[in-house]
């Protein structure tokens, strides 16, 4: 069974969708839609993400950008299924093809003439909240609509790093680099690293660099807020959670990891090159 999920906030998807939900009928296979999508094109069966299993998945094929794709990773994961990453728009950095190649690449799917590219992931909780949220990218500890500064204590392994004043902190992965973290002046590692970076967001205090972490540290983020203030965390820009009062937040390496589906070799610095520019209008 292959399940399709899509972005509902680009039409384009759903045609794309169409298309590739007929290609695996058309080839016997047995295909699942996520249920807003099935409830618009009533092909195959309807389905949800959270129930899928390793049993019955051949795997997730998204459509949209990188931001619809990291919302199938943790099930995925956690569920040991691959994903395929369908680009609808932009360059991105976890998307594997585009619609121009959909026909060849169900095709190579269904033959199985690919390659999986594993990503290293992190696990987080939050203090006093009843979830360990799997995060592909970064994990945030911000402000968020706090119109003040907060102040946030980092360490690893227990040992204090930062005591930050400023908008926050990220902590990501090697594939994360090129996200938020880049943006807040972070360096861009490999994604074939399994390191860990932890940077401040727009500190008061200018000698408070990124760190580049081994991937066994443990971090542990601490911030309280003024009476009346809250802080936010923040997993892979999918999942936020508003915080009063102390906010204890834990990060490590996680025991899962994402599986991409490649029919190519990556070359990385290519699509970064190509992302610089479409950020530079060029």
């Amino acid at each position: 069974m292959y399940f399709l999920f899509a972005n509902p906030q680009k039409p384009e998807t759903i045609r794309a969708a169409q298309e590739v939900a007929e290609l695996l009928l058309d080839a016997g296979e047995r295909v699942v839609l996520d249920r807003w999508l099935h409830d618009i094109l009533h092909l195959g069966d309807d389905g949800d993400l959270n129930q899928l299993s390793h049993d019955n998945t051949k795997a997730i094929i998204s459509f949209g950008g990188d931001g619809t794709l990291l919302r199938t990773l943790p099930t995925a994961a956690r569920m040991n299924i691959p994903v395929l990453g369908i680009n609808m728009g932009r360059v991105g950095f976890l998307l594997e093809t585009d619609r121009t190649d959909i026909a060849q690449a169900i095709e190579r799917l269904r033959s199985r003439q690919y390659t999986l590219e594993k990503r290293n992931m992190l696990s987080a909780r939050v203090q006093g909240v009843d979830e360990t949220f799997l995060v592909m990218n970064d994990v945030v500890l911000c402000r968020g609509g706090n119109p003040s500064s907060i102040s946030v204590d980092a360490y690893a392994n227990d040992e204090l790093v930062y005591a930050t004043h400023g908008d926050g902190i990220i902590v990501c992965t090697a594939t994360g680099s090129t996200g938020y973290c880049l943006s807040a002046g972070g360096p861009v590692l490999h994604p074939g690293l399994r390191n860990i970076i932890m940077l401040p967001i727009c500190t008061h205090k200018a000698q408070q660099l990124p760190i580049v972490f081994d991937e066994e540290v443990r971090i542990r983020l601490r911030c309280e807020s003024l009476p009346g203030r809250t802080q936010q965390v923040i997993f892979d820009g999918q999942h936020i959670i508003e915080m009063q009062g102390i906010t204890e937040v834990y990060v490590q390496r996680a025991t899962y990891s994402a599986q991409f589906i490649r029919f190519e070799p990556q070359h990385f610095f290519t699509r970064l090159r190509l992302k610089q520019a479409e950020w530079s209008g060029k």
